[in-house]
């Protein structure tokens, strides 16, 4: 599956991003709002994922299913090996089945983290 990466000043930015920032679904599934900071890099798979990370820091995570959820994390990790941030609870498992260690953060939200191999 291609993952389009892309940040704020990319072609085609918000024709390609609108539609997660202005979902309800992704708000709902999610319990949070993305947002189109600068400095972020976003890995979009369209329809069906989305996620942005800053500064190797996980900000944003979406996804309808569990193999698109492996997809982003996959991508991300490619970019970011020492990859941490919050991520929605829901896709706990997700993270977890990828190697990171999830705690609780919020009611919503689970940090995770994971660490370079030496």
């Amino acid at each position: 599956m291609n993952i389009i990466r892309l940040n704020q000043t990319s072609p085609d930015f918000y024709m390609l991003m609108g539609p997660v920032f202005g979902s309800r679904q992704v708000e709902k599934d999610t319990k949070d709002r993305f947002y189109d900071d600068p400095g972020k890099q976003w890995y979009l798979i369209p329809g069906k994922g989305a996620a942005s990370v800053k500064d190797g820091v996980l900000r944003n995570f979406w996804t309808r299913e569990e193999k698109d959820a492996q997809t982003l994390i996959e991508a991300m990790l490619q970019d970011y090996p020492a990859l941490t941030g919050v991520a929605p609870l829901c896709y706990r498992d997700a993270f977890y089945r990828a190697g990171f260690l999830t705690v609780l953060y919020r009611k919503n939200f689970v940090e995770v983290s994971r660490y370079e191999a030496d």
